[in-house]
Parts: structure tokens; sequence; C-alpha cells
């Protein structure tokens, strides 16, 4: 391992959003997609290749956009289940690198100092398969000299200092990842994963609401956006009233009926495998892991999910479940902690960064 003062980065690489921290003070959150542009015609508009970030969103219309882990796929799912052909896998994984490189550019000090040497600890679903964090591994050795990929619960767990009796549920976009935390780093066999989350609520919500209002207008982004504005799963006090257009004229809705329907798809999910992790640990241990539940992802920020987890769980013996309180940034920031105190046999030497420049933009041309 080289001997300079090297960078550390932690990265939680989110289905939806990729948030980063380094050891240089900085921090971000970017969505986790690649834009090109769709003609000759948007790229003299946008004045470039490759997009990132907002404008993604405010340029959606000029572009093609790639979200390469949507639904978890390439992350936990294997690349033949999840329908890809070869060329698309290829662009998917040139999506994955762009953002990775982009991602470590917004958090570098100098990002054109190309000689010191980066480590980076990147966050998977809990169980992930070799050939899935071996596509990380691929994608990263382009921007970083050695990484560790963890489990992304573990690296919510180690940034709380919850290093022993606890069990961390990490609801993102595409996954929920279950990780008992008992002073070890989990066996993967020991944690869960389950192909549900964020984008599955998105996807109920948006049926139901375009059944109860056939004549409503709405995209996936405000879909997302009343999610996360308004989505809850506890019974009482909630009420979604919001303007959506019909035959472009923006009209009042009460979706409230719906959007709490599409929230608790997630609720049986996550208590039977939570029910489930915690009947292979020892009795003594079992109450120490329920009264120590955290929450912690996007997901986790569901109006009284916490409340409706407890309730679930109480013919169990109870359980008491807490949210963290920086969804956005848990993952990275603990990722960032455990690469600081990472050993060097816990890195793995990537080296095919040598002598490549970290924006690479002739291979994102082409993929365009």
């Amino acid at each position: 391992m080289p001997e300079s003062h090297p960078l550390y980065i932690g990265m939680d690489l989110g289905t939806f959003k990729t948030s980063v921290a380094s050891s240089a003070g900085y921090r971000d959150v970017i969505p986790t997609a690649v834009g090109w542009p769709k003609d000759h015609i948007a790229r003299t508009m946008l004045g470039r290749d490759v997009v990132f970030g907002q404008d993604l969103t405010e340029h959606r219309l000029a572009l093609d956009i790639i979200r390469p882990f949507e639904k978890g796929m390439l992350k936990y799912g294997d690349p033949a289940t999840c329908g890809l052909s070869e060329k698309q896998m290829e662009k998917y994984a040139l999506a994955t690198r762009l953002i990775i490189e982009y991602a470590v550019h917004l958090v570098h000090p100098e990002p054109q100092d190309t000689a010191r040497p980066i480590y980076g600890v990147i966050g998977v679903p809990a169980r992930a398969s070799v050939k899935n964090k071996q596509f990380i591994l691929e994608a990263a050795g382009h921007v970083f000299d050695a990484v560790a990929v963890v489990s992304e619960p573990f690296s919510i767990a180690y940034g709380m200092n919850r290093l022993t009796d606890a069990l961390v549920v990490d609801i993102g976009a595409g996954t929920i990842d279950i990780c008992p935390i008992y002073g070890v780093y989990p066996a993967d066999e020991e944690q869960i994963t389950i192909g549900l989350g964020g984008d599955a609520v998105d996807e109920e919500f948006e049926k139901r609401l375009k059944a109860k209002y056939p004549r409503v207008q709405i995209s996936r982004n405000m879909v997302r956006e009343i999610k996360e504005k308004f989505g809850f799963v506890n019974a009482v006090g909630e009420q979604a009233l919001v303007n959506l257009p019909v035959d472009g004229k923006p009209t009042p809705h009460d979706v409230t009926e719906p959007l709490k329907a599409a929230c608790q798809v997630l609720v049986g999910p996550i208590v039977e495998a939570i029910r489930k992790l915690i009947a292979r640990f020892d009795p003594e241990f079992q109450e120490k892991l329920r009264q120590n539940i955290i929450l912690g992802g996007g997901g986790s920020q569901l109006k009284g999910l916490d409340r409706v987890i407890e309730q679930a769980l109480t013919e169990y013996g109870g359980a008491k479940v807490t949210r963290v309180t920086d969804a956005t940034y848990a993952g990275a920031v603990g990722a960032l902690k455990l690469a600081k105190a990472m050993p060097p046999q816990g890195w793995t030497a990537l080296n095919t960064r040598k002598g490549k420049s970290r924006s690479n933009t002739g291979e994102a041309k082409q993929a365009a």
C-alpha cells in the first residue's frame, strides 16, 4: 500500500441516491443516475456529453437517463435475471463507474491531484453476491487505489458506534437490508436482503392513485416527491392534500388513502424478516436485539414506521425502534469512519487506476 497520506472516502452507493463523505471534510449527495444527451441539439444545449446531479431532473426530457441499480439491479440481483443484454450491461457498468468517479470528485479537495492515493469503503446490500461485489470493485477501480466493500446496514451501525446488541434495518429504494450487530462483522448468512424498497412504494402509489383518479396527470418524480413529503404508515392523524393536474389544470386531490396503502407494503416484509432473523439467535440475545432496532435509509423517514414495527412485535416480547438522525449521510459517514480505522489486510488493492485520468469522457461519448 502507498505510504503517502491517502484520502479516505466513505460511500453509500444507493439505488436512488449516493451519499459520499471524505476525510478532507467534504460531503455531498447525488442521484445514482447518469444522463446522456438524446441528440446533437441536446448536447449543444447542455454543453457536455454526460450529465449528473440535479441537472438530470431539470433536463430529463433531453436526456437518456440510466439508474444502474434501479430495483436493486446489479447491486443485489443477477444481471441475467434483470433482463439486461450484454450491450446494456456494458452501459450500466459505465454508468456505475461514472457515478462513482463523479461522487469522489465532489469530495476531493484537489481533484486534479492524481498522485494522492484514495482508499474507499463502499456500502452494498447485506446479501450482495460475490458477482455483485466484483461488479462494484471493477467500477471503483478507475478512481480508488484500494476499496473495501461492506454491508450497508453495518456501516450505519459503525458510524453510530452501535457495535453490539443491535439490529439495523436499512430501507433503500431498491432493497431492505437487515443486519444483526453483536461485536464482530456479521456473516452473510446472518443478514437478510429483501428485494423491495422505495421504488416499489412509488409504483404501488402511482397505480392506486390512477385507479382512484383516472384523469390525473402525474410523473414518477411527482409521485416520489409526494411520498417523501407526506409518506406515512400509522393509522391516525395524517392527511395528504396535493394539487395535481387534470387536463392541464391544477386541481386539489386527497391522496391519503392510496399513499398510506402504498407505504404499508413495506411493513409486513420488514416485520417478518426481523422476526425470522432474531429467532436464529440465542434466546438471551433475542431480547437485546428487539430492544435496539435501528431504522436507516430513506424509507426510515416514513411517518409512524417505528411505532408500527413496535406494535407488530408486541406478541414476540415487545421492541424498541429508533430512527437514525441523518438518514441521508448515516451510511457514508459510517463508511468513512470504517475506512479511517481499516487495517491494511482489510483493503482490496486495485490496479486499474494507475496512469488513468479520473474523468474519461471518451468512453462516455461512445456510450451515448
